[in-house]
């Protein structure tokens, strides 16, 4: 289980699974009461998914996690600056009996000391995002120009597009890890979004158990698509 920053990649794995991850979908409906026919349920989209589970942030390296150890004011202090900043971060699950990887945000974040130990309990509460805005149109004033002009300037242009066309870089087709590389990183500076792992992943035939273990060095075949000019 992973939290990252969308914008910055910037993250961490989840230290100590939690024994649960329940995911809420809950409809939009509604109920009304109409004359000679009694109640009747009216339903509407689906709101958005919630995930919320707890577990604990270990105050000391244990066997319970195979996680680069920090300490639980580190992760306090990562998630509670994502909520003051409003951060949107992704929310990444794998290896259960279904998959998540999506956008969220987070709703809520409690957390309290044991006793007898320095071990921090917590319950973290994320629902989905869905990205959103406003587009300002904007009127542009095209001048009038004159025949030659135009001409002069369309011949500009199919050179432009001729120059594209015939760009013959060689991407590699294959890649080798280096020091602080993953999947996730790779697909992120070949696709410019590191969801696309997954696919990498399968080209390789790297099961969910290797992902933390790649080693340095290793040669990954790059998915043809990701090469591919357009």
């Amino acid at each position: 289980m992973f939290l990252i920053d969308e914008k910055t990649n910037v993250g961490f794995r989840i230290p100590v699974n939690p024994s649960e991850l329940p995911k809420t979908n809950t409809a939009d409906s509604e109920d009304y009461t109409i004359s000679k026919v009694g109640a009747v349920n009216v339903p509407k989209p689906m709101k958005l998914p919630e995930f919320t589970f707890s577990s604990y942030f270990p105050s000391e390296k244990t066997h319970y996690s195979d996680v680069e150890f920090q300490t639980p004011k580190t992760y306090i202090e990562r998630i509670e600056k994502w909520m003051a900043g409003l951060t949107v971060v992704r929310f990444i699950y794998v290896g259960g009996s279904f998959a998540i990887n999506d956008l969220v945000t987070i709703q809520s974040f409690e957390y309290k000391d044991q006793f007898g130990t320095q071990d921090v309990d917590y319950t973290l509460s994320l629902k989905k995002y869905v990205p959103f805005g406003f587009k300002k149109m904007e009127v542009v004033k095209t001048p009038v120009k004159n025949t030659t002009a135009a001409t002069s300037d369309k011949k500009q242009v199919a050179k432009k597009e001729t120059a594209k066309r015939t760009d013959t870089r060689v991407i590699p087709q294959s890649y080798s890890m280096i020091k602080g590389d993953s999947l996730w990183k790779i697909a992120q500076k070949f696709t410019g979004s590191g969801a696309n792992y997954k696919e990498l992943q399968s080209l390789n035939g790297i099961k969910d158990s290797q992902l933390r273990k790649l080693p340095i060095g290793l040669k990954l075949k790059i998915p043809t698509s990701w090469t591919t000019k357009k």
